[in-house]
């Protein structure tokens, strides 16, 4: 099926030599590796395998997907699903990649971003909202951004959200997006204009759909387990905006374990409930959706739910704030009790009630989603403080400005049996990424992921790192675990001297945003004086946008965390220089890596060498990956932790990046 059509793609004479040779503005350099990987994903897609694909950066493994899949949805007739983890990729596939390869082939190819419903506007409930006299409105602040919204929603083709100019209040889009539950169908006054039935049918139309990890997984929680998480008929009432896919592609694969853990877990949130519990009733505005007179006893038991969730969620705060330490891991069932069980059963109660009562469709409608939500943050709660999930972690996180939010985490401690029965029982699966292999071998990663019986392939780089990169190494560092104080006085120094020998252009890379901040103070007044642009993750500008602002800047240096280690592409002289301050060893004392770490322990193995190690030399890949994105691009990688030397463990983080010459300092 698609084999012969990916080979004869790749081949001598194929569409892509022509239209290499003849359209202008675009050049194609035979790669080796790029069409193993290509004919290796297109033997998977036919033979319903598995495939799990290490492929380096300059591989052009996008391509080399793309091929075989679009191939194999025109063999299928169900499109493929393209999932990534980073908005970066998307745009990549859709503006860039799907139209290059739609001059190659001289055909129009179907390619459509699917999105969370709660992304589009509700044309209901927009209107709804205006026309009760903002009796619906939880706050009088946002009166004047309900006006904007009201101009926008006349000229928008799409109500993405995405699109609307400016910022927009969390509240106010809650109202107003669409959310599960809410939807009419066909019974909606707005059902012609929907926006999210427009973009639904475009999806279902598409021979390629580009989803994100967190989508993908919420659809396949949503689908109980049987494999699929999409839907085969576009104008079905569903949870999920996914179509019914012939083969799933999961790009990024290095972020899937974490991804999957998230969205198959268990979530609670006080803002979310205290939103949903405002929506209802306020007592203080009189307005809400219970506001008739048959509403009188759910009105009571919301303000009753309210009084206690305020007062259960400001003392749960200040007993956190106590503890020192965020994220916070729950370990005791039953040692806080859940005032707020009670209350809520007894307001879901009066809510099916009413609902049963309810005339109005569209009343019935949104009155149930608020009802399920709710019912759904209630069942988070019981399950976290019964704890009643084995193989479960539980945590509390704080969360927002001022960290009065509080959202309670039940997470698996290990997805892979999750993920054997949800996603790997029902091929053919494709993961790719530039980083799955420790010390040459991808195990660790089926391991972890359920994805044991996959076939697997790992490439060679194309670049030539013994001639792009030298490696610069500090043996004789403090030990950052013991000496903290010591040590970040020995980094500032080391990188000062490093980002005087490249005039910035680099990345400093942290594994904590303590360490990260001592440092920047140490190095303000160098900055100063050498002319030198420092950015500092979380200090006023998003990471995209210090992204593009440090791609513009001459002498320009960023200090970063997780989301510079990886995802972030900054091809030719701008970035020259990548600093890796510590190994990336996770945070011992987060309830996830801890939870993991006993489990290892408790089954008779080396929770080290067999988890944290893996996971470490794995980021630290990612890290060191920054800073060579094509065949032209040359620097310097310094690692400030002796450690990489000095223990015998290190000799598993240089052996899993490429052979490049070596400085000791």
């Amino acid at each position: 099926m698609s084999v012969a059509q990916t080979e004869a793609f790749f081949g001598a004479d194929s569409p892509l030599r022509l239209a290499s040779s003849t359209k202008a503005g675009f050049s194609y350099e035979p790669r080796p590796q790029q069409v193993a990987m290509a004919k290796a994903v297109a033997e998977a897609l036919d033979d319903g395998a598995n495939l799990c694909v290490e492929a380096p950066t300059g591989v052009g493994k996008t391509f080399a997907y793309l091929v075989p899949a679009y191939y194999y949805a025109l063999a299928t007739g169900k499109p493929v699903v393209v999932s990534t983890h980073t908005i970066n990729l998307q745009e990549q596939i859709i503006g860039r990649d799907i139209p290059l390869l739609e001059r190659m082939l001289d055909v129009e190819i179907r390619a459509e971003v699917a999105k969370g419903r709660g992304n589009y506007l509700c044309l209901r409930r927009l209107n709804q909202l205006a026309d009760m006299d903002q009796t619906l409105l939880p706050d009088d602040s946002i009166l004047g951004e309900l006006g904007r919204l009201l101009r926008w929603a006349e000229k928008t083709s799409n109500g993405d959200r995405g699109d609307f100019p400016g910022g927009m209040s969390p509240v106010l889009w809650s109202s107003v997006c669409c959310e599960r539950g809410t939807c009419t169908n066909k019974q909606c006054t707005f059902y012609r204009s929907c926006f999210l039935m427009k973009v639904r049918r475009s999806v279902h139309q598409a021979q390629i759909v580009v989803a994100n990890h967190a989508l993908f997984f919420s659809a396949l929680a949503m689908s109980n387990g049987d494999g699929g998480g999409g839907c085969a008929d576009p104008e079905q009432v569903s949870d999920s905006i996914l179509p019914d896919y012939s083969a799933v592609i999961l790009d990024e694969g290095h972020t899937l374990e974490d991804c999957a853990a998230s969205h198959l877990g268990l979530r609670a949130d006080t803002f979310v409930i205290l939103r949903l519990l405002g929506r209802l009733y306020s007592d203080e505005r009189k307005t809400g959706m219970l506001m008739a007179e048959s509403a009188a006893p759910a009105r009571a038991a919301v303000s009753d739910c309210r009084r206690r969730a305020v007062l259960f969620f400001q003392r749960l705060n200040d007993w956190l704030a106590d503890q020192r330490q965020n994220p916070l891991r729950y370990t005791v069932p039953g040692h806080i009790n859940n005032y707020l069980a009670e209350p809520l059963r007894r307001l879901d109660y009066e809510l099916r009630q009413l609902i049963q009562r309810e005339d109005d469709q569209s009343t019935k409608q949104e009155l149930t989603a608020a009802a399920d939500e709710l019912k759904d943050q209630c069942a988070a709660l019981d399950s976290f403080f019964t704890m009643e999930l084995p193989e479960y972690v539980y945590w509390f996180e704080r969360q927002g400005r001022d960290g009065q939010d509080i959202s309670f985490n039940v997470v698996p401690v290990d997805v892979a049996p999750i993920m054997r029965g949800m996603l790997f029982s029902r091929p053919p699966v494709i993961i790719t990424s530039a980083t799955l292999a420790v010390d040459g071998n991808i195990g660790y990663f089926q391991h972890r992921l359920g994805a044991e019986e996959a076939r697997t392939l790992i490439l060679d780089t194309p670049f030539d790192f013994s001639r792009q990169v030298t490696l610069h190494i500090c043996n004789h560092m403090p030990d950052p675990r013991a000496a903290t104080e010591a040590f970040q006085d020995e980094a500032a120094k080391y990188i000062q001297h490093y980002l005087r020998l490249t005039h910035g252009r680099a990345f400093v890379l942290f594994t904590s945003y303590n360490m990260m901040h001592e440092i920047a103070m140490r190095l303000e007044d160098f900055c100063a004086e050498e002319h030198l642009t420092m950015m500092i993750q979380g200090e006023g500008m998003t990471p995209r946008k210090m992204l593009e602002s440090f791609k513009q800047t001459e002498g320009a240096v960023i200090l970063g965390t997780a989301s510079f280690w990886t995802g972030v592409d900054v091809p030719g002289d701008a970035l020259s220089n990548v600093i890796i301050t510590r190994l990336p060893f996770a945070v011992p004392d987060h309830p996830l890596s801890a939870a993991r770490t006993e489990k290892a322990e408790r089954e008779g193995r080396n929770s080290f060498f067999e988890y944290s190690l893996p996971d470490a030399v794995l980021k630290f890949r990612q890290g060191f990956g920054r800073l060579i994105r094509t065949k032209d691009d040359t620097g310097i990688v310094v690692i400030l932790d002796s450690r990489i030397v000095t223990k015998r463990y290190g000799r598993v983080f240089l052996n899993s990046i490429p052979a490049c010459p070596v400085e000791m300092f």
